[in-house]
């Protein structure tokens, strides 16, 4: 089943234009922001600051908002053609080492997986519990790392289409399925599509909070954001199970207006839960059976566990390098997207909107390498293992033209993100005054009004969030 095409085909021709020299950009007026202010009032910003011409990078904002493009035409141009050249001589370069170094991955995620599930069973039958913890943590340990890296550097970046260009049966954006919750299709709309089209703009990209958890002073503050870290936390250790739900979340208010909104929403819904059931059965009851029908019940109890406890450490771990790469201090929000956004607009709302996290060459596949979140961004279609050999060349052109490249260890940018989270969890004085007036205005007669209107749930559905009632609904 496929809903929508991936966003960028494999291998996009870009014309490629030469480049504005620093001489021509001076005669054109290298300046950051046009006359007028850019950034909006909440941001705080220094109007001296800008007038002065300083480097954006050099600005202390912190959780920054963006109304208007930051650059003049004339420069967003000149970076356009400058990161199309770059993207154009790695596509034009790749040959059979990229290749090679994908099928390694698929092996490593394959073989990688059946030593693990090998290693829970044995542990049941070990006779010591040293031996038998011993060999459970190992099981686990190298579970996780097979569903981590299914999920990152091989499930996400193939139905990216990063290696469409080699015609591969089953390595292909149109073919391929990993091993978590969401079906592609889905996952190829909200994230491939909206996602990389909208970055960062406020109802437009509905990653922007996963509707669950305020990160912008631009999200009006509610009594119910006040528990953002809680919230954060459940969305954390069940990230498969919201990414899932996200795409019907998203299209009932997307295809609210369309006479083809219940088809639609009943083959996603559909298509989500013949995944679960697929998951479920598979991690849960499939493989677990399996291990206790040849090696007793305590085999097959110690595979449940070491399946259960894999995916929470790979959702923990996804969850946290996505909230790195995109809720930062320094991270930009946008308040809508601008009727006339050029190629070069898009680039610049996609370098200021992601921070990238330094690491090792292992860390960085681990995390798909998303870790080089900027230059997955502006170059989603290309093979990830290639951002680290052209993060240099992204980092100076940011400097040229005066934009901040966020990079930092992960230890800094996680505790950034905590920190954005608790930020936004509390109101302003104005933000608690504009929540207290709302409400007032509203009033008891609507509120009773509403009531009347609305379908009263009860019994367990009370407990069941409401896109997955929603997704039941449309299933039927």
């Amino acid at each position: 089943m496929r809903l929508l095409p991936p966003l960028f085909p494999s291998r996009s021709a870009v014309p490629i234009l030469n480049a504005l020299t620093d001489d021509q950009l001076d005669v054109h007026g290298r300046r950051l922001l046009p006359e007028k202010n850019a950034y909006s009032t909440g941001c705080n910003i220094n109007s001296e600051s800008t007038k002065d011409n300083k480097d954006i990078s050099a600005l202390p904002i912190r959780y920054p908002t963006l109304s208007a493009a930051p650059l003049p035409k004339v420069q967003t141009e000149a970076l356009a053609d400058e990161l199309n050249a770059v993207y154009q001589s790695v596509m034009d370069s790749l040959n059979g080492k990229d290749a090679r170094y994908i099928q390694r991955i698929y092996a490593t995620v394959v073989y990688s997986e059946i030593v693990a599930r090998g290693l829970l069973a044995t542990a049941g039958r070990m006779s010591s519990k040293r031996s038998k913890g011993s060999v459970w943590l190992l099981g686990t340990g190298l579970l996780s790392f097979s569903k981590i890296l299914n999920n990152m550097e091989l499930g996400h970046n193939v139905m990216h289409g990063q290696y469409d260009w080699m015609q591969h049966p089953h390595l292909n954006s149109q073919t391929f399925d990993w091993d978590i919750m969401c079906p592609a299709p889905l996952w190829q709309h909200s994230h491939n599509y909206l996602h990389h089209t909208f970055t960062n703009i406020v109802d437009r990209d509905h990653d922007v909070g996963y509707h669950l958890i305020r990160v912008t002073n631009e999200q009006s503050w509610t009594p119910s954001d006040r528990y953002n870290p809680l919230k954060t936390m459940i969305l954390a250790l069940g990230f498969e199970w919201a990414i899932a739900f996200h795409d019907i979340q998203i299209s009932v208010e997307e295809y609210a207006d369309s006479t083809e909104r219940h088809a639609i929403l009943q083959q996603k819904s559909r298509a989500v839960f013949a995944k679960i059931v697929r998951q479920v059965g598979k991690d849960y009851v499939a493989l677990p059976a399996v291990a206790g029908l040849t090696l007793g019940l305590n085999s097959a109890l110690s595979t449940l566990s070491g399946s259960v406890t894999a995916n929470i450490a790979r959702n923990l771990w996804t969850w946290a390098v996505i909230f790195c790469g995109h809720f930062t201090e320094q991270v930009h929000i946008y308040t809508h997207l601008d009727d006339n956004e050029s190629k070069g607009d898009w680039y610049v709302r996609q370098i200021l909107g992601s921070s990238n996290i330094q690491g090792s060459k292992l860390f960085h596949i681990l995390t798909g390498n998303l870790s080089h979140q900027i230059e997955h961004h502006i170059f989603p279609d290309m093979p990830a293992h290639r951002y680290a050999s052209i993060s240099p060349q992204v980092q100076a052109i940011c400097s040229k033209y005066g934009l901040a490249y966020n990079t930092g260890r992960f230890g800094s940018q996680f505790r950034q993100v905590l920190g954005r989270i608790y930020h936004f969890s509390k109101p302003n004085t104005d933000e608690l005054r504009a929540y207290i007036q709302e409400k007032s205005t509203a009033g008891e007669v609507n509120f009773k009004k509403e009531q009347r209107h609305s379908i009263p749930v009860r019994g367990i559905k009370k407990y069941i969030p409401q896109v997955v009632r929603q997704a039941l609904f449309y299933a039927k």
